[in-house]
């Protein structure tokens, strides 16, 4: 659900928190190659972490502040 009150130009967009364990569930969420998204976490392009156990982990909030600048 969105919504506004046009001034701005800003909008509110509820967003159910996911996380995405592992480079390979990563990828599937980005509709992306593993190496690619590999490729990408290293130069800190992707905004994912590494759990206790050592895999890669995204939150999809975390990704989408990213792309906002």
């Amino acid at each position: 659900m969105a919504t506004g009150d046009g001034a701005g130009g800003q909008t509110t967009v509820g967003v159910q928190i996911k996380f995405y364990r592992g480079v390979k569930a990563i990828a599937n969420f980005l509709e992306m190659h593993p190496d690619t998204v590999r490729k990408l976490i290293r130069q800190g392009k992707i905004p994912a972490k590494k759990d206790t156990s050592g895999r890669w982990v995204l939150v999809n909030l975390d990704y989408y502040q990213s792309l906002q600048g």
